[in-house]
């Protein structure tokens, strides 16, 4: 690890969706933070013990007084929960080619725990395509993969407002999807993601590690471009509004975006 930079680290928020290599950002906000000075993953729903799981709407006002003490607040929560905090903060989040985040979402949970998640244990039941059919069809599967990135970005869970991913719009989170990657200091990818990563921990203070950090890694998971077709067109069917987003992001932010666009993706 480097050392850290003279000037104290700058506070930020980070909505972290699950498989785009967040997990490395937390584990190296950690240790230049200290781990006293950081949320990650389900923290945003544990701070509130006096509501059921299934009904987590928060206030802002409370989201302030419960988080707003962190020098880096990070975690699975959207939009609607970083909003507060997005003024004061650097805030920024990272995204993945939708496709590759869902296969790599389903192998992850393969290699855990059946015990630890209702979510492991039913994909270790389940082959790739009877899980995404399932996204289709089940709403707690639907909840993991249909769009996480659009609707994260849209609203997400952990919310103020008690809006539900059923009952929005698709056309509705797409926009508010593209209009709030406006919002944030910087949105990142992980498959640039260690240029990204340094981008960000400069504009934080931090002085960026010369090693190369990774953390829940699944090596030797098939690629989209090995699946059949009858698996690409569900993952293509769950992925329709993360993949919008996914290539206006990009196209923002890479000017050789044509180069990397996937060329088995189905046409719409």
């Amino acid at each position: 690890m480097s050392s850290r930079s003279s000037s104290a680290p700058k506070p930020a928020i980070f909505m972290h969706i699950q498989k785009t290599a967040g997990s490395s950002v937390v584990h190296l906000a950690r240790a230049y933070y200290g781990n006293e000075n950081v949320s990650s993953h389900g923290d945003h729903l544990e701070g509130f013990t006096d509501f059921p799981l299934k009904d987590k709407f928060f206030s802002h006002e409370r989201i302030l007084v419960e988080f707003g003490h962190l020098p880096f607040i990070s975690g699975h929560f959207g939009y609607d929960f970083a909003k507060p905090f997005m003024q004061q903060r650097y805030s920024f989040t990272f995204l993945r080619d939708p496709i590759e985040r869902i296969l790599s979402f389903y192998y992850f949970c393969k290699s855990r725990d059946p015990e630890e998640y209702s979510i492991y244990k039913l994909v270790q039941e389940l082959t790739l395509e009877e899980f995404l059919q399932r996204g289709l069809e089940s709403a707690d599967v639907k909840a993991c993969i249909w769009n996480t990135q659009a609707w994260q970005l849209a609203n997400g869970y952990g919310n103020s407002n008690g809006r539900n991913i059923n009952i929005i719009p698709p056309e509705e989170i797409l926009a508010l999807a593209l209009k709030h990657l406006d919002e944030f200091s910087y949105i990142g990818f992980a498959e640039t993601f260690e240029k990204d990563r340094d981008n960000i921990l400069r504009a934080l203070n931090i002085t960026p590690p010369t090693e190369k950090i990774v953390t829940n890694a699944n090596p030797g998971r098939p690629m989209a471009k090995d699946l059949p077709p009858s698996t690409l067109a569900l993952l293509h069917e769950l992925t329709h509004l993360d993949r919008a987003v996914y290539e206006k992001a990009w196209s923002k932010n890479n000017s050789f975006f044509a180069k990397y666009i996937r060329p088995w993706l189905p046409v719409k």
